[in-house]
């Protein structure tokens, strides 16, 4: 397999608070599919070279060159013939709503940049993604501009602490985000969709499919990973890892394509090297 090399910056403070931060991934194409699974967040891709073909209903299609690809609930695949070279602003799980007041609309599609920020946010953006030499490079050219277009809704300082408390594993379920935030779990599912574009229920089974897949990574028995991340029993769990990464559990084992993006260890490297 070719290698991938992956840089990462974390924003700075200005942005912190609505990215997580900026990255970087060139590699040789090979035509193999290649399975994304979702984790909360969505990212803004801005392609240095010819975009990849994405799987959907009507077969394979090209990816534009800018674009958002909005809350994903399911697994997403890819294909590359060439080179790839991308660089993505990847957003907080809250952070989406900045964007627009119906993020939800976006849901498992990859949506033109410019259909959401307008032609010339959407082609500086891309102007300074083809120019910059690094993230860096990248967040010192286009920081204001990212400043300017996303403008967080008021719900976001609440469901960012309901998100971390799900990512922490503070709470595991719907009624524990509701009693966190004081209200009923109707209001927390209007807020989650305001914010994430996603349903919380949504939120709460990526997070546990990647508790999950942390832990059989790990070596622990599946029945027990089941019964530990709160699914009803084995059956359970292996549906939800065929929706959400498109492979069974025991697989799961072995590197996937999308571990390059996800691991909190990657994001203190400034460059990582994957086979």
């Amino acid at each position: 397999m070719s290698e991938a090399m992956y840089e990462f910056r974390p924003a700075g403070e200005g942005l912190a608070d609505r990215i997580d931060g900026v990255w970087h991934l060139s590699r040789d194409g090979d035509d193999t599919p290649r399975m994304i699974a979702p984790d909360g967040a969505c990212e803004i891709i801005l392609h240095r070279s010819e975009p990849p073909l994405e799987r959907g209903g009507d077969g394979w299609t090209r990816q534009p060159e800018a674009f958002l690809y909005g809350p994903l609930n399911r697994v997403l695949v890819l294909r590359q013939s060439g080179p790839m070279d991308v660089v993505g602003i990847r957003l907080h799980p809250w952070a989406v709503g900045a964007l627009g007041a119906r993020p939800s609309a976006w849901r498992n599609r990859a949506v033109p940049l410019a259909e959401i920020l307008g032609v010339e946010p959407s082609r500086h953006l891309l102007e300074f993604a083809r120019t910059a030499s690094s993230p860096a490079g990248f967040l010192d050219l286009a920081g204001n501009e990212l400043d300017c277009v996303l403008q967080p809704p008021l719900v976001q300082t609440c469901v960012r602490r309901l998100v971390e408390a799900l990512q922490g594993g503070e709470v595991t379920g719907l009624a524990g985000l509701a009693a966190m935030a004081g209200t009923s779990e109707r209001t927390v599912g209007r807020r989650f969709e305001r914010a994430c574009g996603l349903t919380a229920g949504d939120m709460i089974r990526i997070f546990r499919f990647h508790r999950a897949r942390d832990a059989i990574k790990a070596g622990l028995p599946l029945t027990e990973v089941a019964a530990d991340a709160g699914y009803a029993d084995q059956a359970h769990m292996t549906r939800e890892f065929r929706r959400f990464a498109g492979i069974t559990p025991v697989p799961a084992r072995n590197p996937a394509p999308f571990d390059v993006f996800y691991p909190g260890e990657l994001k203190d490297a400034e460059t990582h090297s994957k086979m």
